[in-house]
């Protein structure tokens, strides 16, 4: 079993001075981040923060654009990549109404990169930092399947509330947050990766011993001449036999397989605001066994179970995430993490988090019947944890999978369509009956 969230940095022994030992721990846990789109950097070292950043965007800015805010007052590793003269900032877009589009400033060639600065006023607000807003960012930047850093202190007002409205939080370093129990906790980064040692200097060979190594390789060179020489003539005397060439053996080309398709955008955008957005992501495996003998096992208590098979880090492997419950507030998924937990589904602090994932596969509804009737008459979409939601309506709604990002959902696409099924993109909506 390999558990994809949260991960800890090991101390290493890699390059840099403070801050590219902090840039390079950043680099080296952001495949963690690979499915999420909004978070927090925060911890009580706000410039190791700030770098743990810049790693995380210039490695996942490989494959797609990311956006690292600053939420400290022009931070030094930040502030050091700004190259525009316009002074505004996020305190501007939040205060006087600047698009974010302006302030946004490219920093790579790629143009994936960029940086948002403080601005011209003190973004220590804690009415910016609660602000609504963010999580219309936060959805904006879901929809587009890009990433958002904010860099902020760990004792700012109002930082609690700001991760609300996000994925979650990095921690970097010792950071004591009171309320850290009760956050999703996305990575840890608890040390800089430092240079390696270098080894005593070695003294050069003495000048007898590269002479012996030399006269050494002559004999060896002159040796092998006589032989070649000494086999050319012998073979001169017998008529050399005629040999068939060898057949080239082209070897069949590699062929990728195909695990993509193309998944439309979600067929009830109306529903977007009404989604059953969040649930408890139990833990994820690299076997779709483990995570079916874990559904198996637990599956009478677990609302709404579903596995999604989803790619994760910048090679995209795939892990298969057990997700349970649905709910459209935030509050109620943290309950059934409790709930989890006291059940010993989640019996320890590094399993089970509370994530957002509004996107699932539809795959049947029904106005009238119960909800085992409608799982039974589909055992394809069983085999991944179909469950079923009831509407506002009284009418019942089959799905499989749940998912953070649309694109996430074209693996069990591909797999339900194989089966015969139809599934389609949707927001989830309706609850567990």
């Amino acid at each position: 079993m390999i558990k994809t969230t949260p991960v800890s940095t090991p101390v290493s022994t890699e390059t840099g001075n403070h801050g590219t030992g902090w840039e390079a721990a950043g680099r080296q846990i952001a495949p963690m981040l690979g499915s999420y789109s909004a978070a927090v950097v925060t911890g009580t070292d706000v410039l190791a923060a700030a770098h743990v950043a810049i790693g995380i965007g210039l490695a996942e800015a490989e494959h797609r654009r990311i956006a690292i805010g600053d939420l400290v007052g022009e931070i030094e590793p930040i502030q050091a990549l700004v190259t525009s003269d316009d002074p505004h900032g996020i305190s501007d877009s939040f205060t006087f109404g600047v698009s974010l589009n302006k302030i946004a400033q490219p920093i790579d060639t790629t143009g994936n990169l960029f940086i948002m600065p403080s601005g011209t006023g003190s973004v220590a607000d804690p009415e910016i930092y609660r602000n609504a807003r963010w999580q219309r960012l936060a959805n904006g930047f879901r929809e587009v399947g890009a990433l958002l850093l904010l860099v902020a202190p760990a004792d700012a007002p109002g930082l609690k509330e700001l991760i609300d409205q996000l994925d979650g939080v990095v921690l970097v370093g010792a950071t004591p947050l009171d309320f850290a129990p009760y956050i999703n906790v996305l990575a840890r980064v608890p040390n800089a990766l430092h240079a390696r040692p270098r080894g005593p200097v070695k003294n050069p060979l003495p000048i007898w011993k590269i002479a012996a190594l030399l006269l050494l390789l002559v004999a060896l060179v002159g040796a092998g001449l006589y032989f070649r020489f000494a086999n050319e003539a012998s073979s001169t005397t017998r008529k050399p036999a005629f040999r068939q060439p060898a057949p080239v053996v082209v070897a069949p080309p590699v062929v990728a397989p195909v695990d993509s398709v193309t998944v439309p955008p979600p067929a009830n955008p109306a529903d977007s605001a009404s989604a059953s957005a969040y649930a408890v992501e139990v833990t994820a495996w690299n076997s779709k066994d483990d995570a079916n003998e874990t559904l198996a096992r637990f599956r009478d208590i677990l609302p709404a179970g579903t596995i999604s098979p989803v790619p994760v880090g910048p090679n995209r492997d795939r892990y298969f995430k057990l997700i349970v419950g649905a709910y459209p507030m935030r509050n109620e998924a943290d309950a059934e993490l409790a709930v989890l937990r006291h059940k010993n589904v989640t019996p320890t602090p590094q399993l089970g988090t509370v994530v957002r994932t509004p996107y699932a596969l539809l795959i049947d509804s029904s106005a009238v019947g119960r909800p085992s009737e409608l799982v039974r008459k589909y055992p394809e979409a069983r085999k991944w944890g179909s469950y079923v939601l009831a509407q506002k309506d009284g009418s019942l709604k089959l799905y499989a999978g749940a998912f953070e990002r649309p694109e996430d959902a074209a693996a069990l696409m591909l797999t339900l369509r194989a089966e015969k099924l139809t599934p389609t993109l949707v927001y989830r909506t309706g609850r567990t009956p």
